[in-house]
């Protein structure tokens, strides 16, 4: 394998031009990240994770499209997500639709 010299100065000069990401950079990262990561906190409660289709998403909240146990597509419906212990879905039994509402105006809207 063959060593090439690269002057400290170059380097120097070609990464100082990289800067500091602006707030407005860091600040869309971070959505990136905080997507992802509700992604992967619904998904892991999901029959077939691989299939699901998300949309509308902001931040932890958005809609999911995930199959039931016949493989079908059940149709889109909202997501909280605060971790992977934590998902709630908009057609959770457990939960009566106002409450999904509330829970979506205080964490999601705005």
């Amino acid at each position: 394998m063959k060593r090439i010299a690269v002057p400290v100065a170059l380097i120097t000069t070609v990464l100082s031009g990289c800067g500091e990401p602006s707030e407005e950079s860091k600040a869309a990262m971070q959505e990136i990240r905080m997507q992802r990561m509700a992604r992967e906190f619904v998904s892991s409660g999901l029959k077939d994770p691989e299939n699901a289709q998300f949309r509308n998403q902001r931040g932890m909240c958005g809609e999911v499209n995930s199959k039931n146990s016949f493989g079908a597509f059940t149709g889109f419906q909202g997501f909280i997500a605060g971790s992977k212990e934590l998902v709630v879905l908009q057609r959770d039994s457990r939960l009566k639709p106002e409450e999904f509402s509330q829970l979506w105006s205080k964490f999601c809207s705005g």
